[in-house]
């Protein structure tokens, strides 16, 4: 079954080659087909949902990494990035996931520092901020299924993760920059 739809395909394709500048990582966590209790939980089917959306939205630009993380098989790396619900899906440049920190030596959240406030909250997007000292960057974690409306935030994430930038206003811009505490942004994404 393919999720993403024959027709909008080339579309993504050509947004992707036209938007992407550097490498992103789309790291799943998941719990396989083969862990599941006889029992089909809801999560479970968000999860194969989940992870059929990000291998075709991968296999839609060589600038776009899946690597997937399957709660039966790598437990200590779900308490590493702070995992709390499946699926789970950490957007991060490649670059960034691959300069010297392994998924073990990262903190809570796959930034190279430990988690500032614990977990987050089932439904929500949590974009991290932080970046290696002198340079800009971040991490956007979505937690669900990003598909219908989602799926274009997931896109923009993406983009904004690849070109180290948004599209915030100077003002705002200002604002983030002005703060000197460690901070915990949620975002929730829904179409009501």
């Amino acid at each position: 079954m393919t999720v993403i739809a024959e027709k909008d395909r080339p579309t993504i394709r050509d947004l992707l080659v036209r938007e992407l500048i550097e490498d992103v990582e789309l790291l799943l966590f998941t719990r396989g087909r083969s862990n599941q209790s006889a029992a089909v939980r809801e999560d479970d089917l968000a999860c194969d949902e989940t992870q059929e959306l990000l291998e075709e939205l991968a296999g839609l630009s060589d600038k776009l990494h899946l690597t997937t993380l399957d709660l039966g098989d790598d437990l200590d790396a779900f308490h590493r990035f702070n995992v709390n619900a499946l699926p789970t899906v950490i957007v991060r440049r490649r670059d960034f996931a691959t300069d010297g920190l392994s998924l073990s030596e990262q903190g809570a959240d796959g930034s190279g520092y430990p988690e500032a406030d614990g977990a987050v909250e089932p439904g929500a997007s949590d974009l991290t901020i932080r970046a290696a000292p002198g340079e800009p960057g971040g991490n956007v974690r979505f937690l669900g299924l990003p598909g219908g409306y989602e799926f274009t935030t997931l896109l923009a994430d993406i983009i904004d993760i690849s070109k180290r930038r948004t599209d915030l206003s100077p003002v705002a811009r200002a604002a983030v920059e002005a703060i000197d505490t460690s901070v915990h942004i949620q975002v929730f994404v829904t179409p009501t």
